[in-house]
């Protein structure tokens, strides 16, 4: 009978489990739609007075979505132009976060490995915390 209780017992528990887990996504889900909606209007709004800046005294009368389509092709382009330094701030980062998921045996292992297990690492951290942060904003919505 002893196997019996078990067996329920861990069926709750994987049945709880489960529950928290669905209700995280839930409330991750709530976050991410929050956070999207927010930062949407604040990016159109950069987007538009980028677009108004390079369009200058001709801006005036035009359609916002014009406006904000120039701005939008404006920071794509200081994008590109920053790309290389950026790639490589990162994959140095990448290479340091390696170094220290390695420990000891770093500095026999190959750059590209620690790049690799730096990305890994930096990954996985990164990603728990998106999710704990959506999470939070889920929270405060709901």
């Amino acid at each position: 009978m002893g196997e019996l209780k078990d067996l329920r017992e861990q069926s709750e528990s994987l049945v709880n489990r489960a529950k928290d887990l669905g209700n995280k996504l839930y409330l991750a889900g709530l976050g991410a739609y929050d956070k999207a909606e927010e930062n949407s209007e604040d990016l159109l709004n950069k987007y538009v007075e980028a677009g108004s800046a390079a369009y200058g005294e001709d801006a005036e009368g035009k359609p916002k979505a014009l406006l904000a389509g120039r701005g939008a092709l404006q920071a794509a382009r200081e994008l590109l132009d920053s790309a290389p330094e950026k790639r490589q701030a990162l994959y140095e980062k990448l290479i340091e976060a390696g170094k220290k998921e390695r420990g000891e045996k770093a500095d026999a292992t190959n750059e590209f490995v620690l790049a690799g297990l730096g990305a890994v690492a930096t990954a996985r951290e990164e990603g728990e915390k998106l999710f704990n942060d959506l999470v939070s904003a889920g929270q405060k919505r709901s």
